[in-house]
């Protein structure tokens, strides 16, 4: 690790104005790096060994959190890794939280995460014991950190998602996924419809989670550690494209006093079931 002792003070220094462009998916696509903030995911980074380039870490925090970082990141891989100590002024300005916690590191995108144009059933991406669990057109990033928390906590090895799904990488996803967004698979295909097909072709049942007129309710389901639950937009639902192309669509019961279910909530429900 390479600590510079020099304490950043300036907003228009060229360092800081960079990683404030990570804050926006252009920047971030452009440097191919996204922002972990907080104490616990730069050390749940170390722990999964994740390509850290950067740590910024506010003058006001440094003395309490320098020992815990350098210890972390002691291995040889971090040795060109850069510790840039910032004032509580400039690091308000590269930080997204509204309470900032003092220490943010900088990751280089990830190789677990993939997108992909079309899905053929000869190169089908899940492997035979893997589970997975579909999101289409989910936009919340805060919805998406979920899934990813539920999906480490139920045993999930994948997620894929529509073309149109919320950024990995957006601050919203990694801050409410934790340190889940370092311990799952995901991948972004962009004709969705042939990651079914391919899915239905290899003998995996896809399920759309929506209520229709012939749906069935989840416990009369089977769900097994094969079977692939959509779950679809907070406000709309899964496109009828998507759905004509499912096996079947299955519904949670719930009480009629409530419309609907917030889709990371549902998610978690169905893996649940699925992990029964």
């Amino acid at each position: 690790m390479k600590i510079y002792n020099e304490v950043l003070t300036s907003r228009q220094n060229q360092t800081v104005k960079w990683v404030v462009t990570l804050h926006d998916k252009k920047g971030r696509d452009a440097s191919r790096s996204f922002m972990a903030e907080g104490e616990k995911l730069t050390l749940e980074a170390a722990s999964a060994g994740l390509p850290v380039t950067h740590i910024f870490i506010s003058e006001t925090k440094k003395d309490k959190l320098l020992p815990k970082i350098t210890a972390a990141f002691a291995a040889d891989m971090y040795a060109n890794l850069a510790l840039i100590t910032v004032s509580d002024d400039v690091f308000e300005k590269i930080s997204t939280e509204k309470a900032p916690q003092g220490v943010i590191s900088i990751i280089k995108y990830l190789d677990f995460f993939s997108e992909l144009d079309i899905i053929y059933k000869e190169d089908f991406f899940l492997s035979h014991n893997e589970r997975a669990i579909a999101l289409s057109s989910v936009r919340d990033p805060g919805n998406l950190g979920s899934v990813i928390r539920s999906c480490v906590a139920f045993g999930i090895d994948h997620i894929v998602m529509t073309a149109d799904t919320a950024d990995l990488y957006n601050p919203k996803t990694v801050r409410s996924a934790m340190g889940s967004l370092f311990r799952v698979k995901a991948t972004k295909v962009s004709d969705f419809a042939s990651f079914i097909e391919a899915a239905k072709a290899l003998g995996r049942r896809v399920f759309a989670a929506e209520l229709t007129e012939n749906a069935i309710p989840l416990n009369e389901a089977s769900a097994t550690s094969a079977d692939i639950f959509v779950i679809g937009n907070e406000g709309h639902g899964i496109s009828p494209e998507i759905s004509e192309k499912c096996s079947a669509s299955v519904y949670i019961p719930i009480s009629k006093k409530t419309e609907s279910l917030n889709a990371s909530v549902a998610a978690a429900i169905f893996m649940w079931e699925q992990s029964k």
